[in-house]
């Protein structure tokens, strides 16, 4: 066993340490799998099968491999989950997240199918539409096909296969699973909470011609049992978007998830974080506002989250309000650093990411959020002190690590987004340039310094993201900043004329 992974190549410190992550999250995982599994084998042989038989020796085989059957399709859950992104850190919690909504999903479908006495009630689409917004779209099909393929397979062993035959089974669970999946291609437009809704509940009705023509064409002519499969089938998935609304608000507080609908509501300027912050710091509120445009635009043009990049630049300063003045953008005529030495002054400036990382915890922002309040600095020096501590030494000769923020360097992408947006806006705010040439210049510069100190390292950011970022910056700035017409100038002019 290798105990100091510094001994190996990069290649293989990679993998290695793919190896140990991947191991943590098994481990992790499958006491969750195995509990899924026992519980929803026991409910389907309750409700579908003869319970009191199933564990006699002439049903053990049948149960073990209704048994087995289920934890497989829980472990291809598991490692799909995993699968979509290794390195992401919370795979262990979306994987819980998903294994308790998945259950809950599987208890509905069962019991409305033999409570109805129809096999079009099945509202599978509540645990697709949860994971969808809560963690993505990817993991929401993921979650359809499994939760489809374990469906099927609980009412082929159903002791009552003349009426839930495998083939209208399939068909029915295909028809109730058509509406989740193209849903899922609406979620990338980042839509409010009412026009979701409407858009949940306005595509089933795509899929009823579907569920009318497979309901001829295994030979049903009874006209009720038509129209009760047809309104079944939009039933279900009715239901399925009302109570996904429910179940959404009770994960997404549980779990703390950053999802489109929370982000919005705390991108609202009365959230009393944001009263507070433009209440005790006007000028850090305005940057953040600001920042939060430059963030939004880049984000879009790299693919990421626009909502989850306005609400952390909205919120990432908000370790200022520990002292605000002590930020030049608060300040009026008094400085306080005038009367501190560099060391203490930097100690007040470098503080403010890791009181801002308290206070978001305590006010139970998204653990995004959270993290680039941390890092959005990185680990770069705070120049201004460090050059007025090196003009009071007598040797000219200063460690700039006492003069650095204490990091993380950023993690993610849209971490090093912010601290892009954060660096420029504050510059550019204390420096306005005159053309576009010299913005150009300037967002270059200061960009390519962040380069220079490696604060990129340790994110998947790319430098073709970031000449992409710059230029969405420079426009959104030429755009903020474009030069007035002096009305005032221009109407004595058209009066000279006359």
């Amino acid at each position: 066993m290798i105990d100091d992974i510094k001994d190996l190549s990069v290649l293989e410190q990679e993998k290695l340490l793919a190896r140990r992550r991947f191991t943590s999250y098994f481990l992790k995982c499958i006491s969750g799998a195995l509990i899924a599994t026992v519980i929803m084998t026991l409910f389907a042989i309750y409700m579908v099968s003869d319970f009191n038989n199933a564990f006699t020796p002439a049903r053990a085989a049948a149960t073990s491999g209704r048994t087995v059957t289920t934890l497989m399709l829980m472990v291809f859950l598991m490692l799909g989950i995993y699968g979509l992104n290794p390195t992401d850190t919370k795979n262990v919690r979306n994987f819980w997240l998903i294994t308790i909504v998945f259950v809950i999903t599987f208890f509905l479908v069962i019991t409305f199918c033999m409570k109805f006495d129809n096999r079009y009630a099945m509202p599978i689409a509540i645990a697709s539409l949860v994971v969808l917004q809560l963690i993505g779209t990817r993991a929401s099909v993921l979650t359809t096909a499994t939760m489809s393929v374990l469906i099927i397979i609980s009412f082929l062993f159903s002791n009552k296969a003349d009426y839930y035959n495998a083939a209208r089974v399939v068909s029915a669970v295909i028809c109730n699973a058509i509406s989740p999946t193209i849903i899922s291609f609406f979620k990338r437009k980042h839509m409010p909470r009412l026009k979701f809704l409407g858009i949940c509940l306005i595509v089933p009705l795509i899929v009823l011609p579907v569920v009318l023509m497979t309901t001829l064409a295994f030979g049903e002519k009874e006209q009720m049992n038509i129209l009760y499969n047809v309104l079944w089938c939009y039933g279900a998935n009715a239901i399925s978007a009302v109570a996904f609304m429910f179940f959404l608000a009770i994960f997404e507080g549980v779990f703390n998830i950053a999802d489109d609908f929370r982000l919005s509501e705390l991108c609202n300027l009365s959230n009393p974080l944001l009263k507070r912050l433009a209440s005790e710091a006007p000028g850090t509120f305005n940057h953040s506002l600001s920042v939060g445009t430059l963030a939004e635009a880049c984000a879009s043009a790299v693919d990421e989250n626009p909502n989850l990049a306005r609400c952390a630049a909205y919120y990432h300063d908000i370790g200022k309000l520990k002292a605000p003045l002590y930020f030049s953008e608060n300040q009026s005529d008094y400085n306080p650093h005038d009367e501190l030495i560099p060391e203490v002054s930097v100690s007040m400036i470098t503080s403010h990411t890791l009181f801002g990382e308290i206070l978001a915890k305590q006010s139970r922002l998204p653990s995004e959020v959270v993290d680039i309040c941390r890092q959005h600095h990185g680990t770069a020096p705070v120049g201004y002190f460090y050059r007025k501590a090196l003009t009071l030494k007598e040797d000219g000769d200063l460690a700039v690590d006492k003069y650095k923020y204490a990091g993380p360097k950023p993690q993610t992408k849209m971490a090093a987004i912010i601290m892009i947006c954060d660096t420029v806006e504050a510059a550019i705010r204390s420096y306005m340039p005159d053309t576009r040439e010299e913005y150009e210049a300037r967002i270059n510069m200061l960009v390519d310094e962040k380069i220079k100190l490696g604060q990129f390292d340790e994110c998947p950011i790319t430098l073709g993201d970031i000449a992409i970022i710059k230029k969405t910056v420079m426009d959104a700035l030429a755009s903020m900043h474009h030069n007035r017409i002096d009305y005032d100038q221009k109407r004595r002019r058209v009066t000279q004329r006359r």
